[in-house]
């Protein structure tokens, strides 16, 4: 028995890292060992054949997603950061960044806001100072990039080091490019086993956790880049903006939902500038999407 980690999954099929840095190929033992990239695995090692996943430990966190049958899909495990990508077009919404940042923050995660394609920002008027001023105080990082001519590349890369990352956004905004141009390969791939499975195609079942800068991973997957955040109710998007715990329990009312009740600690930070209007626009929003739901 050995102890490893989820790097790379097409079907039923998983490529693990041991201690040592070998790779080994397993397969679950039963349908219930469901392992998603990011996993740490206890795997039972067979001389003839596939190794054997056997259990997976205790995940500090992990990112779903719901699927078409509305039921929640674990794509990723026990990840550290998550890089909320945005683009100078298509044009992107403050409030789908909100909810990746609340989604970090549900997950105990860092965020990192990157704004790719550099090299359109001045034609489409991009308010970068606003942004930066919306958001500094929010993020690990605020990076600007162009996955096109390369710049801000080795920036984003030092900012992945040493963690487990995800990179996600809206379609449009590059986020294969910039994997492309994070990993210096065109064709997205782990290891000689990897290329084993996936026979040299990128199929919608393939999950990677790609090896950058010899110390971090970044977790891809079909899964990762379509994934939307949803709150399941009115006390994950409090929880979700990290400004307002603070000032959480302080309200006239236990349950104050901070939207019309007097005496609220929450309107009254705004009031006093101390969290943002835009912000507070923006749970207002995500309030009223839970409650339509």
């Amino acid at each position: 028995m050995y102890l490893a980690h989820v790097i790379a999954r097409q079907g039923k099929t998983f490529i693990v890292e041991d201690e040592h840095g070998e790779q080994h190929a397993c397969h679950a033992r039963s349908k219930s060992v469901d392992a998603v990239c990011g996993d740490n695995v206890e795997c039972e090692a067979k001389d003839q054949s596939k190794d054997v996943i056997e259990k997976i430990c205790e995940r500090k966190n992990q990112i779903t997603r719901i699927d078409n049958f509305k039921r929640e899909k674990t794509i990723a495990a026990n990840v550290d950061h998550i890089i909320i990508v945005v683009a100078a077009t298509p044009e992107f919404s403050t409030l789908l960044i909100d909810k990746y940042l609340a989604c970090a923050q549900l997950n105990n995660c860092k965020a990192t806001l990157v704004i790719n394609k550099a090299e359109m920002l001045n034609d489409n008027n991009i308010d970068i100072t606003k942004l930066e001023n919306t958001y500094k105080d929010l993020v690990e990082h605020l990076i600007i990039t162009s996955a096109k001519l390369g710049y801000g590349i080795q920036t984003l890369r030092l900012a992945l080091s040493n963690e487990t990352s995800i990179l996600v956004g809206q379609s449009g905004v590059g986020k294969s490019s910039l994997i492309n141009r994070l990993l210096n390969n065109n064709n997205i791939r782990v290891g000689e086993l990897s290329e084993n499975i996936q026979q040299g195609k990128h199929t919608t079942s393939n999950a990677f956790a790609h090896n950058i800068n010899n110390s971090g991973k970044l977790i891809d997957s079909p899964g990762v880049r379509t994934f939307m955040p949803i709150f399941k109710d009115v006390k994950q998007v409090m929880l979700g903006y990290s400004e307002f715990l603070s000032h959480l329990g302080n309200c006239k009312f236990s349950d104050c939902q901070h939207i019309n009740e007097p005496h609220c600690a929450i309107k009254t930070a705004v009031e006093k500038n101390i969290i943002q209007s835009e912000r507070y626009a923006s749970y207002l929003e995500n309030i009223q999407e839970v409650s339509n739901t």
